[in-house]
């Protein structure tokens, strides 16, 4: 079996890295898999990435070129209901992330994306968003992250609390 990983940090591909020296990693983006080839992929996870790229279209129709006929996909993204809100502000609009460009806010948004590519929708769920309780405190008070290496600070992060408003939204899709 081969594993292949695409990330556009160089940061994190080094890290995956570490986890096993096996994996094929390249440094790419969603929307251009080039070192992948058409056909060649039974099995693909996208996890809290199409929400971050410029097109996410582009980003399906790149899905579809990598995997096999009857190949599986799964993709999991933000779905924001209108009364959403956190902490960030990006073109007018509270998001979960200032580097979003897109919050899903209705089903067919995407659905009908993955439709014009000839998937078909297995799974389509959504969960409510929790988040540790300790970090939008840290993240007013200008925290560095790395504040949660230190013991005592990641214990902090086990009391959660949900982000109303917000869900992980999950698909699984076949790829006719």
């Amino acid at each position: 079996m081969e594993v292949y990983v695409i990330d556009i940090s160089k940061h994190r591909i080094k890290q995956i890295k570490r986890i096993n020296p096996l994996f094929k990693c390249f440094i790419n983006n969603a929307m251009e898999m080039k070192n992948i080839q058409t056909g060649s992929i039974d099995f693909l996870v996208s996890t809290q990435v199409i929400e971050h790229v410029k097109d996410d279209k582009k980003m399906v129709k790149e899905i579809s070129r990598v995997l096999k006929k009857d190949g599986i996909a799964y993709i999991s993204t933000i779905f924001k209901k209108r009364y959403g809100w956190y902490f960030y502000k990006k073109d007018g609009k509270w998001r979960l992330h200032p580097e979003h460009v897109r919050e899903y806010t209705s089903d067919d948004q995407l659905i009908n994306i993955l439709k014009e590519e000839n998937f078909q929708i297995i799974e389509n769920k959504k969960n409510m968003l929790w988040f540790p309780i300790i970090e939008p405190i840290f993240r007013i008070l200008k925290v560095r992250r790395d504040i949660f290496e230190i013991k005592f600070f990641s214990k902090l992060r086990i009391f959660k609390i949900p982000i109303i408003g917000y869900y992980e939204w999950e698909l699984v899709i076949k790829k006719k």
